[in-house]
């Protein structure tokens, strides 16, 4: 991704005015983005408050509901798991349909399954509450970035997306600090339960906010839109088998090769459907773009190792390090700060150096995990305290300049007609990732089967396999683009056989 060109793969590089023609905002639609905007933000706090919450609740939660360890990691990455299944219907349908509906029932379905998981009698329910809960938040993000891809452009859209990413990282802040207290003042066998009840309230008011704001429909199409159905049936299917080995290591291999098997004929028929589908979901002109392909491939990793790196940390600080809530939430606290601090900073960043800023987000935040691996090892006491909290300030500070960029340097390859699915694919690959990461990590960091303990070891391992998770992201981030590839994408966006249906549709009746 890294080139001397910032607009090398830009398929609007040409346009002097800096935005797609077909799409640009009419007058008077300012205040209505605007609008749009808050509700996405709403949105995507609301859900991500939840996401920073969750993991104070293992240390009570393991304990009332006498849940093993094979349970707390499916616990902590169903989640995952559920938004990826809820990604790809949902922008698809958001595309075709309108937001409005699917952006307020996703949010109701989330709200759903949070009470499923608040009121759960064992593990088993607050799992399926989670599940729930995760496939809402999937089809309510597939809307939210689909929204800003269709409201902003360019320097707009980074700043867009950067405020998305301030909004993420308030919720670092606001999670931990009101779960800490919770913990304080509730009695331990009940405090979980508030603690997962933390995001409702937010998501009543995104939901009342959002039928107001958010549009129902960006244009009309003359015919009706071809949805693929089997295509999501098929990726959904393949989303669940490629997971569960990863999320339970413990299944037995009977299990083992009936998934394998089952993976090897989902994608064969997927592969063979969708070449044959009309209107497939996996849009051609996603597929064959080398940028989008490799957007995907750095976001993965960077996603895959930073939710993995923040559900272990804490952990670590509260079991291992033997820290209270309240102080664990303090020390990640300015970490969190720092990453709205780059968010902010990213719009002007990233006119500056474009895609070249992405390797060097990337070897500050590596460098950063490895120096806390050494920490872990060598320091304790005030002296790892502090240095827990440098690094998660370098990295904090690093990953809000990237994260905007870096979604704005992939989604620049969708085209019209098509930007919620490239809006879900981008987190469809970011939260499988994070469903192996998470789980791998706490494979490596727990200390047994009989226990929910991180010790200084595992800390130190989980810490180096994130580290080499990033490295992955780095390479794939600096593969040389090729220089004729915005030409011949723009030739034969004009020759008319790279979009799906429903976008040429939308296309002539533009015109």
């Amino acid at each position: 991704m890294a080139d001397d060109d910032p607009t090398a793969d830009d398929p609007t590089a040409d346009d002097p005015t800096g935005s797609d023609p077909i799409d640009r905002p009419v007058p008077g639609a300012r205040r209505a983005s605007r609008l749009a905007l808050a509700a996405c933000l709403g949105a995507g706090f609301a859900t991500l408050l939840d996401q920073a919450v969750v993991s104070y609740t293992v240390p009570s939660l393991a304990t009332e509901l006498h849940a093993p360890t094979g349970a707390v990691q499916w616990f902590l990455a169903v989640y995952s798991l559920t938004f990826g299944v809820g990604l790809v219907p949902g922008g698809r349908l958001g595309d075709a349909f309108g937001r409005r509906g699917l952006f307020v029932g996703g949010l109701g379905l989330f709200a759903v399954g949070a009470l499923v998981a608040v009121l759960a009698p064992g593990i088993g329910w607050a799992i399926v509450g989670r599940s729930v809960q995760g496939f809402g938040a999937g089809v309510v993000s597939a809307q939210v970035l689909g929204v800003i891809q269709d409201r902003f452009r360019d320097r707009e859209r980074v700043r867009a997306l950067a405020a998305y990413g301030a909004a993420a990282s308030a919720s670092a802040i606001v999670g931990p600090l009101a779960a800490a207290g919770v913990l304080a003042v509730a009695p331990p066998s009940t405090a979980w339960r508030f603690v997962l009840a933390i995001s409702l309230p937010w998501v009543l008011a995104t939901g009342v906010l959002a039928l107001r704001a958010v549009p129902a429909r960006e244009r009309r199409e003359r015919r009706r839109p071809v949805l693929d159905l089997p295509g999501i049936v098929l990726t959904a299917i393949l989303v669940v088998l490629v997971t569960v080995p990863v999320i339970d290591p413990g299944v037995g291999s009977g299990v083992i090769a009936a998934v394998v098997l089952g993976l090897v004929g989902t994608v064969l028929a997927l592969v063979w459907w969708e070449r044959r589908a009309h209107g497939p979901l996996f849009a051609p002109a996603l597929v064959r773009s080398g940028g989008f392909v490799r957007g995907n491939a750095v976001a993965a990793l960077w996603f895959g190792a930073g939710v993995a790196q923040s559900s272990v940390v804490t952990v670590f600080l509260l079991q291992g390090f033997g820290l209270t809530p309240v102080v664990v939430a303090l020390v990640l606290a300015p970490g969190a700060a720092a990453r709205i601090v780059g968010s902010w900073a990213s719009t002007r960043a990233h006119a500056r150096f474009g895609a070249r800023l992405l390797p060097v987000c990337l070897a500050v935040q590596g460098s950063g995990l490895v120096a806390l691996a050494v920490a872990v090892g060598a320091l304790d006491g005030v002296a790892l305290f502090a240095t827990v909290l440098g690094v998660e300030l370098v990295v904090g500070a690093s990953s809000g300049v990237f994260e905007p960029a870096m979604r704005h340097t992939t989604l620049q390859h969708a085209l019209p007609g098509g930007h919620g699915v490239a809006a879900s694919f981008l987190q469809l690959t970011q939260r499988l990732a994070a469903t192996f990461c998470v789980a791998l990590v706490a494979g490596v960091s727990f200390a047994g089967r009989t226990g929910v303990t991180v010790t200084p070891g595992g800390m130190r391992a989980a810490l180096v396999v994130c580290a080499v998770l990033l490295a992955g992201s780095f390479a794939a981030s600096v593969v040389p683009r090729g220089v004729t590839r915005r030409r011949r994408s723009q030739q034969t966006i004009e020759a008319g056989d790279v979009l799906p249906r429903v976008a040429r549709d939308g296309l002539r009746e533009e015109r």
